[in-house]
C-alpha cells in the first residue's frame, strides 16, 4: 500500500441533473425539457461522466519512496494530494459545449460545480486513499508579480461569472466535508502549492499535485508527480479498439515523463526553458527570438538561463544571440524567470501549518448531512451517490460486541 495510490470505482448514478434547453432561459428549463429522447442522451452523458474514477496508472506512479536527503517515510505510507483549484474550475467550465452545460430545475448553472466535483471525487476515490488533501485556490488581487512587471496576465479576461459564482458554493461544500480549503494573499495558489508540496516530500509523503498547468513541471522530482488532463483525442469516434477516458481523468506525469517529452531536459530546467521562450498565456515576454526549440536546445548544451547567457555571445543562431547579449534581452530573461519560478519556500501561516492540518477524515462529524444537503441544492445526485459510497468505505468498522 505505501506509495501507491489506484483508482476505485464509482457507484452506478441513480439519477441525473436537470439541464435547460439549448438557448433557453430559467423559466423555460423548468417549464419545457428536451424531448425525452434528446434527455435521456444528456443524461446518460453527464451520468458517465461524474462516476469516470481515475484510471489504473495512477496507483504505479505515485512512488512515496523519499528522495535522497529527505526524512524517512512517514508511518502508513502517508500520500497528499494538492488540487489547483482554479485551474480545474475553468476547466470544468470549458469542457461542455452550450448544448450539454447543467442547469437545475430552477434554471440555474451548476456545469462548473459537476466537473469539479467529478475530479474531486475521483481524486478521493483512488484506492489507497489519499490521506492528506488540499484544495487551493487563488486569493483574488495582485500579488508580488504584478509588482514585478505590470503586463503580468495583463490580457486575461474577467473570470466568467459561472466561475465566480460556483467559488464560494465549493468552498462552502470543501468545509461541510472537513477538507483543507485556503488561499494565500499576495502570491498565486501555485506558490502555496508549490510550498506544500516541498514540505510534503521533504516529510516522506508521497505528493501529487492535480493540475492541467504546465508551471508544475518545474516541481517533479522524487516522491512528486503530477495529476495531469489527459491529452485531447483527435476529432471523430474513436478508433477499433480506442479506449477513450473520461474528460475528468487525471493521468499520472512523472519526472521520467517530463524527460521523454523534453529531449533530456531535467524539469528544474523549465523553468529556464520558460525564462527564455516566454509564456504566452501569462503574458510573460521572454526573449526575442528565441523559441522553444532555440530556448531547448541551449538548454541542453549551456545547462541553465545563467549558462545561456554567460555565453551569449556563441549561441545559435545569430539572431538569437544578438538578443541575448544585448542588454535588454537579458534583462528579459531575468524578469520572465522571476515570473515563472514556482515558489517553495514561502513563511506564510497558510501554508506553515502542521501537515496533519490537511488529514482526510471522511466522513465529517455530522455524518456528511450538511454536504448532502448542499449536493441536493444543486441537483448533484450521482455525486451524492458517489459521495456516501466513499463515506461506507471510509467509515471505521463497528467494534464487535
Amino acid at each position: 500500500m505505501a506509495g501507491h495510490f489506484a483508482a476505485g470505482a464509482g457507484p452506478a448514478a441513480p439519477s441525473a441533473p436537470r439541464r435547460a434547453a439549448p438557448g433557453r432561459g430559467a423559466a423555460a428549463a423548468a417549464a419545457a425539457p428536451p424531448p425525452p429522447r434528446a434527455a435521456s442522451a444528456r443524461a446518460a452523458f453527464h451520468a458517465r461522466a461524474a462516476r469516470a474514477p481515475l484510471p489504473p496508472a495512477a496507483a504505479a506512479a505515485l512512488d512515496a519512496s523519499p528522495p535522497p536527503g529527505a526524512a524517512p517515510a512517514a508511518p502508513g505510507g502517508q500520500r497528499m494530494i494538492l488540487a489547483d483549484a482554479m485551474a480545474l474550475l475553468y476547466r470544468s467550465h470549458f469542457a461542455f459545449s452550450p448544448d450539454h452545460r447543467l442547469r437545475t430545475a430552477a434554471g440555474e448553472d451548476t456545469t462548473v460545480e459537476f466537473g469539479f466535483l467529478s475530479s474531486l471525487l475521483a481524486l478521493l476515490e483512488l484506492d489507497p486513499a489519499p490521506t492528506h488533501l488540499a484544495v487551493v485556490f487563488d486569493a483574488g488581487g495582485k500579488t508580488f508579480r504584478h509588482e514585478l512587471y505590470r503586463g503580468y496576465k495583463g490580457h486575461r479576461p474577467d473570470s466568467p461569472p459561472e466561475i465566480r459564482a460556483a467559488v464560494p458554493r465549493l468552498a462552502r461544500l470543501l468545509r461541510a466535508l472537513g477538507l483543507a480549503e485556503l488561499a494565500v494573499p499576495g502570491v498565486e495558489a501555485d506558490d502555496a502549492i508549490g510550498t506544500l508540496a516541498a514540505r510534503g516530500v521533504a516529510a516522506g509523503f508521497a505528493v501529487a499535485v492535480a493540475s492541467p498547468d504546465k508551471d508544475f513541471f518545474q516541481l517533479l522530482r522524487p516522491g512528486l508527480v503530477l495529476l495531469r488532463p489527459p491529452k485531447r483525442p483527435p476529432p471523430g469516434p474513436p478508433a477499433p479498439g480506442e479506449r477513450r477516458g473520461s474528460k475528468f481523468a487525471l493521468l499520472p506525469y512523472t519526472e521520467a515523463d517530463f524527460r521523454a517529452e523534453w529531449a533530456g531536459l531535467a524539469p528544474a530546467q523549465f523553468v529556464d526553458l520558460l525564462a527564455l521562450m516566454g509564456d504566452a498565456s501569462d503574458n510573460v515576454p521572454g526573449v526575442a527570438g528565441v523559441g522553444p526549440k532555440t530556448a531547448q536546445a541551449l538548454l541542453l548544451e549551456h545547462g541553465s538561463l545563467a549558462g545561456v547567457l554567460a555565453n551569449a555571445a556563441v549561441a545559435k543562431p545569430k539572431r538569437a544571440a544578438a538578443a541575448l547579449a544585448s542588454v535588454e534581452g537579458a534583462a528579459a530573461a531575468k524578469l520572465s524567470l522571476s515570473l515563472v519560478e514556482i515558489r517553495t519556500n514561502l513563511d506564510l501561516p497558510p501554508v506553515q501549518v502542521p501537515l496533519a492540518a490537511f488529514e482526510v477524515r471522511l466522513p465529517p462529524a455530522d455524518g456528511g448531512a450538511e454536504a448532502m444537503a448542499i449536493l441536493e441544492s444543486m441537483e448533484l445526485r450521482t455525486h451524492a451517490a458517489r459521495l456516501q459510497a466513499l463515506f461506507e468505505r471510509r467509515r471505521p468498522p463497528t467494534p464487535r460486541g
